[in-house]
């Protein structure tokens, strides 16, 4: 819960500061305080250091954008050689395969091999990850037309007027998110649903939901993703595989293994620390252009469903973390859908007064290089500023209750699933 307390004002500017439960205050005026991001005691003093300079760069990196007037994703140098550093990553991972299989095939009865074998290892790290249907399909529902008509008219017509291409495939999945990805050899573009964050949107937010998600498909930002990808991933998966183990060496008390452990922890901790500060770097390039394709798709939303649409559907992204907790397996079968949307709205009615709150708390949280969208929060104060637009699409009273009716059949089986967890505990 979020709330405005009147214990401090503001150092800077005066202003009565806000807080939040285990949350540092700040100010809502000026921001002051803002990007304070204290110790984990969790972590180490080392990887502390680490994740708030990440969480500190992410914030300077979101601040900008939501500064920035054009949401067009500048094709600057950087984005080149991202590009061109995915592509030495992709021959080094040939030239390993090639030299581990020779060692294999070709050299002596043992060490050759050895070196073979972890030559081939360091090539399947660096192998690109790619999206495939099936392993999608294994944790979310195929919507065909047939299944869902109302919905797939809504994609298509907002795909017509966006001037966008349709998915080819369209998942129901069981989570609070949304997403695009592009799969398999002969690509084919798959539009991917949470059910529980459709249950907490109204219409109008459905409209801009999928506005949004079709602008990523529109500018291909997918592939753009994947071109990156090895630059912007291969350090950090380095780093995490040869990391040290966290525990203090002191706790072994005197041994050869304390020696050993101590040797590994110091080596070790040094190469993983600089494959992360290299990591953090890519990332750092590669964030403004990252995230500005989410501005750019925040403007299609606009367009799609009218800027109080997609002003109101970030507000509740930012109030997803709140929402999570109420929807629970304590419902009457065959009323999932109908009972958790009507307690969704009843909290999110009720949550109102904090949202702005909330929606700028998520400023701090959300802040990170690595965080696939900028905070919702920085993601509002770029639309709001931006002239306003009318809805290009609109659903009837009517068409919204079918498509409610339409989304039964997969909160029922979310329902399900959680019944059968709970027999499982």
């Amino acid at each position: 819960m979020t709330s405005t307390t009147l214990a401090s004002p503001c150092p800077r500017c005066g202003t009565t500061t806000a807080t939040a439960e285990d949350e540092t205050p700040w100010c809502a005026a000026c921001e002051w305080n803002l990007d304070h991001y204290p110790a984990d005691p969790g972590y180490g003093w080392f990887w502390n250091r680490i994740v708030a300079a990440d969480r500190r760069a992410g914030y300077r990196s979101d601040k900008l954008l939501a500064e920035s007037a054009e949401p067009e994703p500048v094709r600057h140098h950087g984005h080149r050689f991202l590009v061109a550093l995915s592509a030495a990553v992709m021959v080094v991972m040939v030239a390993a395969i090639a030299a581990g299989l020779w060692l294999i095939i070709a050299g002596g009865p043992f060490f050759p091999i050895v070196f073979g074998l972890l030559l081939l290892s360091f090539a399947a790290v660096l192998r690109p990850r790619f999206n495939r249907l099936k392993p999608l399909l294994a944790n979310s529902y195929r919507v065909e037309p047939a299944d869902a008509p109302t919905l797939h008219t809504l994609i298509g017509r907002i795909a017509d007027r966006l001037e966008t291409p349709r998915p080819d495939v369209v998942l129901i999945t069981f989570g609070w998110n949304a997403g695009v990805a592009t799969t398999g050899p002969r690509p084919q573009r798959v539009l991917i649903l949470g059910v529980q964050l459709l249950l907490a949107l109204r219409p109008a937010e459905v409209v801009a939901l999928l506005g949004h998600e079709l602008g990523h498909l529109k500018y291909a930002d997918v592939r753009r993703d994947t071109l990156t990808a090895p630059a912007r991933e291969s350090f950090g998966r380095l780093s995490r595989l040869i990391r040290p183990p966290a525990v203090s060496p002191w706790e072994l008390g005197p041994s050869i293994q304390l020696a050993g452990l101590l040797i590994w922890q110091l080596t070790a901790g040094v190469v993983s620390w600089l494959l992360f500060a290299v990591h953090l770097a890519i990332n750092k390039v590669s964030a403004r252009d990252q995230r500005t394709v989410e501005l750019r798709a925040d403007d299609l939303a606009a367009r799609a469903a009218g800027t109080e649409a997609a002003l109101q559907l970030l507000d509740a992204l930012a109030a997803v973390p709140v929402l999570t907790e109420y929807v629970q397996h304590h419902v009457p079968k065959g009323e999932a859908a109908i009972r958790w949307r009507r307690m969704l709205r009843t909290v999110q009615e009720r949550e109102a007064p904090t949202a702005p709150a909330r929606r700028q708390l998520s400023i701090r949280t959300d802040a990170s290089l690595f965080a696939s969208h900028p905070a919702p929060g920085r993601r509002h104060q770029w639309l709001s500023a931006r002239p306003a637009r009318a809805a290009a699409v609109h659903l009837t009273g009517t068409e919204a209750e079918t498509l409610e009716h339409e989304l039964r059949p997969y909160a029922e089986a979310l329902h399900r699933t959680m019944l059968k967890q709970i027999v499982h505990d």
